[in-house]
């Protein structure tokens, strides 16, 4: 969008800025609507879904259904700035208009083709247009439906990767067809959680940046072995329930392969403050030979180091001890 606004100039003010489907930092999504979008005076305090549509008119991805945002409320009809970390060189501050539990947000993958005049997904339109488009209980139903059948239907020979992204997205529209009683007939696929019960958990912006330094480190490795910078994907970024965090590439005996880390980042002594799941354990476990824990250090806010380790290294090296509270009745 950046390369579109600014270098062929496309779009106007606020194009740029688009929605947001990183959920990744915090437990809810702050997303920007174009001011066409925004609800009504007379829905103000109401909760909405907001589903993300493309037009069909767009070079990159043509009229396809591309996310969802449920649970929505609208904090600040003008906008709240996002803040520094978002500022992007050439652009004016970003905003945000609406926010949405991250459990609650998510991608459509494979995109929903529609069209405007079968009233499947919205009513019956002759043109799309522009402005607000308020859509009925029945075609919300119908693309939550749509979609949860053909994520699952693409769960069949997906990649590890593809497949931790439907897992986390099929939960999440299994938890919106309940919130809101769509009734979705399909088969129901449990999410595998990152969670840990108990204890002092890490700092979750102090998470986010030891992520994004092993991801720009693994983009750097990608020219060195002669992949491309597309190889590296961020996979907790959009999908929080998966095992890993960054599916990268690595050399090997046998040639290039796919690499996956956990990434686990902490200002204390190294290793302390660290939590891993039973899940993370039994993907390292059964991925030995490619998938490694990232420990990076940080001092004063910096990262200064990087360690990364098997599961057998790690298991060598630290105690696991497990964090569990069992509610027992008063």
């Amino acid at each position: 969008m950046h390369r579109l606004y600014v270098d062929e100039q496309i779009g106007g003010n606020g194009f740029h800025e688009c929605v947001n489907f990183a959920v990744a930092r915090s437990d809810t999504v702050q997303f920007y609507l174009p001011p066409t979008s925004l609800p009504g005076q007379n829905y103000e305090g109401e909760e909405f879904v907001f589903f993300s549509f493309t037009y069909k008119g767009s070079k990159d991805m043509s009229a396809r259904l591309v996310g969802v945002h449920a649970g929505a409320r609208l904090v600040a009809r003008e906008g709240l700035a996002r803040g520094p970390e978002f500022d992007i060189d050439g652009i004016e501050q970003l905003f945000y208009q609406a926010e949405a539990p991250s459990d609650l947000v998510t991608l459509i993958t494979p995109p929903l083709p529609y069209d405007k005049g079968n009233g499947r997904y919205t009513p019956v339109l002759k043109q799309w247009g522009f402005g607000r488009r308020y859509i009925e209980e029945q075609h919300a139903a119908n693309i939550v439906g749509d979609a949860i059948a053909q994520a699952t239907a693409a769960l069949d020979g997906a990649s590890i990767v593809q497949q931790q992204l439907l897992e986390r997205q099929l939960a999440v529209l299994q938890s919106i067809d309940a919130r809101y009683g769509f009734g979705a007939e399909v088969a129901k696929v449990p999410m595998t959680g990152r969670a840990v019960a108990g204890g002092s958990l890490p700092d979750r912006d102090l998470g986010y940046r030891g992520e994004r330094y092993v991801y720009e480190q693994e983009l750097a490795c990608m020219e060195e072995i002669g992949q491309l910078p597309e190889e590296v994907k961020w996979a907790s970024q959009l999908a929080p329930a998966s095992p890993f965090d960054i599916r990268t590439m690595r050399e090997t005996p046998q040639g290039v392969r796919e690499h996956f880390l956990e990434v686990k980042s902490s200002a204390l002594a190294d290793g302390e403050n660290v939590y891993l799941s039973s899940h993370q354990i039994k993907f390292l476990e059964d991925h030995r030979d490619c998938a490694r824990v990232v420990l990076v250090q940080f001092e004063r806010g910096e990262a200064v180091s990087k360690r990364e380790l098997t599961i057998d290294e790690l298991r060598a090296e630290f105690n696991f001890n497990p964090i569990k509270y069992k509610l027992v009745r008063r």
